[in-house]
């Protein structure tokens, strides 16, 4: 509404009394509670009409935060600050029943007490070293679910709860620091002998397989051999079974040739035979006088020579 609207407007409820306007800015809504009552619905943003004595309550049903340095004990009873932020919004169709259960000023009301109470709950049941190093999410999430759960149903969403800090006496704060540091020390020495081990193993693992490696070359080299010298064993056996086999086979065709001699060598061929050796012996320098019946030649006289010989006197 511009400024001349709104001039009219208190001119004529000035004359009237009957006339007013609510503001409901951007992210808002509002309440309008009248004479009568409260409106069943909020108004959303806007500028609204509204009878001169009813009047609007804003509620912003934005996210909204707010930061919460909280005292709490642990399980051991030594006193520790949480440094904590809250995140909530109203929820837009329910602020009517919020506004009359709880009012405006529902944080200070509902939601700062519960958080308060949920972090002593949930704080005392650490230890400090704890709530200092390991555990502050599982505290965070703890401490969300017991707020959540006790706002409920009161209109309100919650968004998240977050431990910031943790604070703890410096004496103890500085024994838990050497702690830790004592710890990562440990654990980046254990990682070390991870890696060595695995190295180690890694190493004996490709031992194991150039040694397998290598027996299984010596298997096949020595398979290899064998099979070589059963292969020249083999070679020489058939060299001489073929030796052999053609020995035999000659002194069997000279045996066969044998018996076919004799038995077609009969002694009228025999007879033939001895006249040609006759005939022949005659011719040569030498008179041989043969034996009877082909006995063994025995040279008696060389008589063709002696005739020349007287001849020639």
């Amino acid at each position: 509404m511009n400024r001349q609207s709104l001039v009219a407007c208190a001119a004529i409820a000035v004359l009237t009394g009957a006339c007013s306007y609510a503001h409901i800015g951007s992210g808002e809504v509002g309440v309008i509670k009248t004479p009568d009552g409260v409106q069943p619905k909020p108004v959303p943003p806007g500028d609204w009409r509204i009878g001169m004595f009813d009047h609007s309550t804003n509620y912003s049903v934005r996210s909204q935060e707010k930061d919460e340095r909280l005292d709490v004990q642990a399980s051991d009873g030594l006193g520790i600050t949480l440094d904590t932020s809250i995140r909530y919004h109203p929820l837009p169709e329910e602020v009517v029943a919020l506004d009359q259960e709880l009012g405006p000023d529902y944080y200070s009301v509902l939601i700062g007490p519960v958080l308060r109470s949920q972090a002593r709950r949930v704080v005392g049941r650490f230890k400090p070293e704890e709530i200092y190093s390991s555990q502050r999410e599982v505290i965070e999430r703890q401490i969300r679910e017991g707020v959540e759960a006790a706002i409920k149903g009161r209109h309100i969403a919650l968004e998240a709860v977050l431990v910031r800090n943790v604070v703890l006496p410096e004496q103890l704060q500085q024994k838990i620091t050497e702690k830790l540091a004592t710890e990562q020390e440990a654990e980046q020495m254990k990682a070390v002998l991870t890696k060595q081990e695995a190295e180690d193993e890694q190493r004996l693992m490709v031992a194991k397989a150039e040694a397998e490696r290598q027996k299984i070359a010596d298997e096949q080299a020595a398979a290899s051999a064998r099979t070589q010298a059963q292969a020249a064993a083999d070679a020489a056996r058939v060299t001489a079974q073929a030796a052999a086999d053609a020995k035999r086979i000659d002194a069997q065709a000279t045996a066969d040739y044998e018996r076919l001699v004799a038995k077609f060598l009969t002694p009228d061929i025999l007879k033939l035979q001895q006249i040609d050796a006759d005939k022949a012996f005659a011719r040569s320098p030498k008179l041989v006088l043969m034996g009877p019946h082909g006995g063994a030649a025995t040279p008696i006289l060389d008589l063709r020579g002696a005739a020349t010989a007287t001849a020639e006197r």
